[in-house]
């Protein structure tokens, strides 16, 4: 009945407004409408969305490891900082088809840490909670240490694949995971968000990569997949800093 309802009331709008005139306002009012603890609830709209609140519900507390440690992001290093760059790295790597040379993450861009104890899908939500993709950029190691030295000057580094040492508020030298020196005219992979990619936080420079491939998956959900492959292996996570960035 509802529904023959609603479909009478759509069709009898569209005969109303298919006879007579356009009319456009002249001007308007408002009102101010204070909601506060004292509001009342719409119990209509409530059962409404109950059936969706119990579906999201279930989706935010699903377990996806335990941590032994409560994180924090930090600078110039933390262990989560270093969990989520390395996340990111390995994931996008999968996806990549191929091992990524650097990870990287805007510092302003992690916006909670993570809890001892059970870690949750609405844990990664709190810690990621806007809907950037993955891309890869390929990016000459003049622009790899520009990349670097931006981040450094306004946030933070939060990086994967690579250690940096940092003198007078600058990086002085580079080392990747493999041991060599970052090479200013060799070209390396870097997983980063798309809004950085895009020239997000003033990294306007990034336009003029190398090579740019979209993996078209969100960082929110590659964190989700990989700590659930870490749950599923049984054993809670205990990351701890590692000296990837070194201040002189």
């Amino acid at each position: 009945m509802q529904r023959l309802k609603l479909i009478y009331f759509l069709a009898l709008t569209a005969a109303l407004s298919a006879c007579q005139n356009t009319y456009y306002p002249t001007g308007r009012t408002y009102n101010r409408i204070e909601v506060d603890a004292t509001t009342q609830a719409d119990t209509g709209m409530s059962r409404f969305l109950q059936p969706y609140k119990q579906q999201l519900d279930q989706t935010m507390t699903e377990m996806l490891v335990r941590s032994d440690v409560s994180l924090e992001k930090g600078k110039p290093e933390s262990a989560i900082n270093n969990l989520l760059a390395d996340a990111l790295r390995q994931e996008a790597g999968k996806r990549y088809g191929k091992p990524i040379d650097i990870g990287h993450l805007n510092y302003s861009g992690v916006r909670s840490g993570l809890p001892k104890g059970p870690i949750t899908v609405g844990n990664i939500y709190e810690v990621m909670p806007f809907d950037n993709q993955i891309t890869v950029l390929t990016l000459k190691g003049s622009q790899v240490m520009q990349l670097l030295n931006h981040f450094l000057k306004d946030e933070a580094l939060v990086i994967s694949g690579l250690r940096a040492t940092i003198a007078n508020d600058k990086v002085q030298s580079v080392t990747l995971a493999n041991g060599k020196p970052l090479q200013p005219d060799e070209t390396y992979t870097v997983a980063m968000s798309d809004y950085v990619a895009n020239g997000g936080s003033g990294a306007s420079f990034l336009k003029d990569a190398v090579r740019r491939e979209d993996l078209n998956v969100n960082i929110r959900d590659a964190f989700i997949d990989y700590f659930r492959q870490l749950g599923k292996a049984g054993q809670p996570i205990n990351p701890t800093t590692d000296g990837r960035i070194t201040i002189q």
